[in-house]
């Protein structure tokens, strides 16, 4: 028998990895098309990154600006110095905190840390959810700076090549600096340099490590972390933030006992930080505070806004202007009596001697001037409200105080309503199911007693009125309206009371834009709610203390009990709502006893002033084209 062996083949360098020439040819063609399409994206994305101007990294802090209807500038709503913080003004633990917070390979990547990308990729992958974005501090940067937005795969490929070219034009202390001047701490604070401020009152270089290790912990999640809210979470972030820093050795033990133990503040803010210690204006102070009700702003106010209101820009500065001249009316002697009030429905020539008697006590004082014992300032908040069709509830012009730099918000503030909350009490004589005793009488506190306490409790305690009320041992407070409420519930209550109890509310901002022109928030012209019986609201809305007769506007207006000044609210539908407060106020604790003639004074002038505004108010919508909402 004859045996062949086989032929010796030569083995090609492939054949060692048990792959055939065909399949060698698929893989490298699979691998030169993910090439292709990696070379493709790159191309696609470096030339959209060259598109962004790199000078506005470097630039100073955009600012917030509120406009009127017709886009004019109004006031300026951030407060926080333009100028980033600078180097020189970062310790050593400052900046190791945010690094062992955020980016611990900061000084070492050239923007993106793709360790950590890859880490997070995987992650997300095996979630099959969007768990972790592996942004870098320039990243963020990157993001904040051009406006990134969304968690998109595209997103993050252009804030990729975006953080490399920031990275080409900029320091890394550079970057560091301009991230830590634009990121937000919660409580309205932009940047270390109001955080430190507003939660420490010291400057940013004066901070603590344990100080340090607090912010950088809040920046994660500002209104969870806020130590204000929540000083057990906040206290568990600073001690997230001092282990991560231990970790790294950027602290020893020693160190990280030290500053854990460290108590936070008894009490904030310690200081609110403004511009050159400029105060805020009045404009500005309410649409912050609105613009804290709007989430869907939060993330970009950190990078100005354009915020457009209702403001009639005429009426604003009309009601500025009448406020001037009615304070001065009451507390200046011998001042003529203000011939804008001669022509007004409520004019009486007695007022006019009243006004030009050259006697005036010496109970009231200007501002600035030292209060004795039993003095006090005169003070006069407005609002100008548009009842018109669709334009409901939307704030023409306001006032928070006589000064215009005023810090204090006295809508905010309360007083006890007394009479004024009648018409609260005699809604719930309307309400469905009621008996043959649920009738309206003459006075609140009858009405009341008839009505029993647990009605009438549970229907002002469903008006969303910030108050404690009376219990039932003092049923009488609750019927008499002698209960701290709010000045600007209480104004919405009366207003929605007589707009068929539909909640409109009272509202300053329309809409709300970002630097770049994005669209974040839209005022919404829909139907609003009935959370007032609508029979109740109409069969009360013109009884007393609602002054009404045929062909005139509709008019509140009662003295406040326990000295709480004078309410006034001048009132027509589809036209204009006015409303003012004009009382005294003192040193805490003090008490002014005014005489007859003065409170005849303040009565008057609060009623001739809201009445003028009405007037005035209308007269200049009347002259203006109407706007479709």
């Amino acid at each position: 028998m004859i045996f062949s062996s086989p032929q010796n083949r030569h083995k090609r360098w492939y054949h060692f990895l048990s792959i055939g020439q065909k399949k060698l040819w698929a893989l490298a063609g699979v691998g030169a098309v993910v090439l292709a399409i990696c070379l493709t994206v790159l191309i696609v994305y470096s030339w959209r990154a060259a598109g962004y101007d790199m000078k506005q990294v470097g630039q100073s802090l955009p600012g917030s600006l509120l406009y009127d209807e017709e886009s004019h500038v109004v006031a300026t709503l951030t407060t926080h110095a333009s100028m980033p913080v600078r180097q020189d003004e970062l310790s050593q633990c400052l900046v190791q905190a945010f690094l062992a917070r955020e980016d611990d390979n900061f000084f070492h990547h050239n923007g993106v840390d793709y360790i950590a990308l890859l880490r997070s990729v995987l992650r997300n992958i095996l979630s099959l959810r969007y768990k972790q974005g592996a942004s870098t501090i320039t990243m963020q940067l990157t993001r904040h700076v051009f406006e990134l937005q969304g968690k998109t795969l595209d997103r993050k490929l252009l804030e990729i090549v975006l953080a490399q070219r920031v990275e080409n034009h900029y320091d890394k202390y550079a970057i560091l600096c301009q991230y830590l001047s634009r990121i937000y701490f919660g409580q309205n604070c932009y940047g270390i340099r109001e955080a430190a401020l507003y939660y420490f009152g010291k400057q940013v270089n004066d901070l603590s490590l344990a100080e340090s290790a607090l912010l950088a912990g809040i920046v994660r999640a500002p209104s969870l972390y806020n130590p204000q809210r929540n000083r057990d979470l906040a206290i568990k972030a600073r001690r997230e933030t001092l282990c991560r820093m231990r970790e790294l050795g950027f602290i020893s033990q020693e160190d990280f006992d030290r500053a854990a133990a460290t108590p936070l503040p008894s009490s904030f803010p310690v200081h609110r930080p403004t511009a050159a210690e400029k105060k805020p204006e009045q404009l500005a102070i309410w649409a912050n505070a609105e613009l804290d009700q709007l989430p869907s702003v939060q993330r970009e106010r950190d990078r100005g806004l354009a915020v457009v209101s209702f403001l009639n820009l005429p009426i604003q500065q009309y009601a500025r202007q009448a406020v001037r001249r009615a304070v001065h009316a009451v507390e200046s002697p011998g001042a003529s009596y203000p011939n804008e009030w001669l022509d007004l429905p409520c004019h009486d020539p007695q007022f006019v001697k009243l006004f030009a008697s050259p006697k005036r006590a010496a109970t009231l004082k200007k501002p600035g001037e030292a209060l004795q014992k039993g003095q006090g300032v005169l003070q006069c908040c407005v609002l100008v409200v548009d009842s018109r069709l669709n334009h409901r509830g939307n704030i023409l012009a306001l006032s928070t105080g006589r000064e215009e730099t005023d810090p204090r918000n006295r809508w905010q503030e309360t007083v006890k309503p007394g009479r004024v909350a009648a018409p609260l009490v005699f809604c719930c004589a309307c309400l469905p199911g009621g008996s043959a005793h649920h009738i309206v009488a003459h006075s609140a506190r009858i009405t009341g007693s008839r009505l029993g306490f647990d009605i009438v409790h549970n229907f002002i305690e469903g008006l969303n009125l910030e108050t404690t009320l009376p219990d039932k041992q003092h049923a009488n407070d609750l019927f008499d309206g002698l209960f701290p409420v709010r000045k600007i519930d209480l104004a919405r209550v009366l207003f929605d009371l007589q707009n068929m109890g539909q909640a409109y509310g009272l509202h300053l901002i329309s809409g709300v834009w970002s630097h770049g022109q994005r669209l974040l928030y839209t005022a919404q012209s829909v139907g609003a709610a009935e959370y007032i019986r609508r029979e109740g609201a109409i069969a009360v809305s013109h009884l007393p203390p609602f002054r009404y007769r045929e062909g005139e506007p509709l008019v509140l207006h009662e003295e406040l009990p326990e000295g709480g000044g004078q309410w006034t609210m001048v009132f027509n539908d589809r036209g204009v709502a006015a409303f003012v407060w004009m009382g005294v106020e003192t040193k805490q604790g003090e008490e002014v006893l005014l005489s007859s003639e003065q409170k005849k004074l303040i009565s008057h002038a609060s009623l001739a002033l809201a009445t003028e505004l009405h007037q005035q108010a209308r007269k200049l919508l009347r002259s203006t084209p109407v706007k479709k909402p």
